[in-house]
């Protein structure tokens, strides 16, 4: 009788609870609140690009806001840009001249992808943009919503662990 490789299992990844949900984080990552908001970042994230002072999934909670700070709504033109202003651009704030490089596109955009997607056990309305700073960097934030928890997941530049984040939010009750 031949038998295959050993199933793979997942290797445990720490719990935290924000805004009444639990949910995995990547070993190595922390978890840091501000009021009703949260980042989840790496813990050594120098060098990462950082949107909004956060290098991971930016997690907002209760009065949510999206495009200028106006109230976030799923398939809002630029929804992930709540500024008012010109933000650094992700990776290298200052070009090479010394000069600033902000986000010059893509932050009152429609999204270029907009649908369903599950998060935990639940549906989530799901956006997707792209948006490029004035040195050429191009980037695509995506957010998850689910209203009726009043949560937000936004992942501003794409991080392989955040589909196993969402995959891995358990509600109250």
């Amino acid at each position: 009788m031949k038998t295959g490789p050993a199933p793979r299992t997942r290797s445990s990844w720490p719990h935290v609870t924000f805004a009444r949900l639990t949910f995995e984080i990547p070993p190595g990552w922390t978890l840091t609140e501000y009021g009703s908001d949260a980042c989840l970042q790496p813990v050594h994230r120098a060098g990462l690009p950082t949107v909004f002072g956060c290098a991971g999934i930016a997690i907002m909670s209760g009065s949510i806001t999206g495009n200028e700070l106006r109230p976030y709504e799923a398939r809002q033109p630029g929804g992930w840009y709540a500024a008012t202003d010109v933000q650094p651009c992700p990776v290298h704030p200052t070009l090479a001249d010394g000069s600033f490089n902000g986000i010059i596109s893509g932050t009152s955009s429609p999204p270029v992808e907009s649908g369903v997607r599950p998060v935990g056990s639940h549906k989530a309305a799901y956006d997707r943009w792209t948006a490029a700073c004035a040195s050429g960097y191009r980037f695509s934030p995506q957010a998850w919503h689910l209203p009726v928890s009043r949560v937000l997941f936004l992942d501003y530049t794409g991080h392989a662990e955040t589909a196993r984040v969402l995959e891995s939010v358990r509600f109250p009750g």
